[in-house]
């Protein structure tokens, strides 16, 4: 090979193993460093996933667990506790805290228990079960027809029915009134009888709703009073039911064999047995 030749080759050698650009150098090194960092944030996802996904084993299989009923707190009720609780909702421990649905957990109480409202929360840390409570009292015992016949039950403040192996779990109902004949319709209007009972200005004994839904009264003074069916009435009804109880002479109150039709209260009628008002008559 001639020298030249040789001396060009050497020449182009020595070129391309040199030193690269600044600007070349600079990349290649961004390069390296972007694919380093993609390696550690790939294992960073992979440790924590890994244990994130560990952790939750562990919590599921032992952590987040009812082991007890001391585990479960009732708040907002003075009559009852965490052993009406379990009961009413038929939990068994140990259980997982995650297997329980606040929802449902809430019907079930509702149906089973004295309550107005339910409200269930999962604690997780520590594990635990909170139920708030609000509760329903009894107003008054009641009967309702059913297809097997007479049912006994209670009311609460509300005129809502009450049947006794919910209403049993609380106390006896707070007044010594009698709603014979319960039926939703006429809820309201028992809420609003019960709230007034003492307002009549002689005690309420009775409140019958016939299947009809025509309302009557019993208090201790006038005995049977008819109010009919039209509930936009009732106040005006009410109100000649205070009237009559100071005005009505004694020897007209009471009478089991008499009563009194305000299904018009502004025209009230004393009806009389028969032979009261043929004695009346020719008198």
């Amino acid at each position: 090979m001639p020298r030249s030749q040789t001396q060009s080759s050497q020449r182009r050698v020595s070129k391309a193993a040199g030193p690269l650009p600044p600007s070349v150098e600079r990349r290649r090194r961004l390069r390296q460093e972007r694919r380093r960092d993609q390696l550690i944030q790939a294992w960073r996802i992979i440790v924590f996933s890994g244990s994130a996904s560990a952790l939750a084993w562990i919590l599921l299989s032992a952590g987040w667990t009812l082991r007890s009923i001391d585990q479960l707190q009732v708040v907002g009720s003075d009559r009852l506790g965490p052993g009406n609780v379990a009961k009413a909702a038929g939990l068994r421990f140990p259980l997982p805290l995650l297997s329980l649905k606040p929802s449902t957990l809430e019907r079930r109480l509702m149906a089973e228990l004295p309550v107005q409202s339910v409200t269930v929360h999962r604690r997780l840390l520590p594990p635990g079960l909170e139920v708030e409570l609000q509760d329903r009292r009894p107003i008054a015992a009641a009967t309702r027809r059913g297809a097997g016949g007479t049912e006994q039950g209670m009311v609460d403040r509300d005129g809502r029915w009450m049947p006794l192996t919910v209403a049993r779990q609380g106390e006896a109902p707070t007044s010594a009134v009698r709603v014979l004949g319960w039926i939703p319709s006429r809820r309201s209007t028992i809420a609003k009888l019960l709230e007034q009972r003492d307002q009549l200005g002689s005690p309420l004994q009775v409140i019958h709703i016939a299947p009809d839904g025509d309302l009557s009264l019993r208090t201790t003074s006038l005995g049977l009073v008819k109010l009919g069916s039209n509930g936009a009435l009732l106040d005006q009804q009410l109100n000649t039911v205070v009237q009559l109880t100071r005005s009505l002479p004694a020897q007209l109150r009471g009478q089991n064999d008499t009563s009194i039709d305000l299904s018009d209260p502004s025209k009230p009628e004393l009806q009389l047995p028969a032979k009261a008002a043929k004695k009346a008559s020719e008198s």
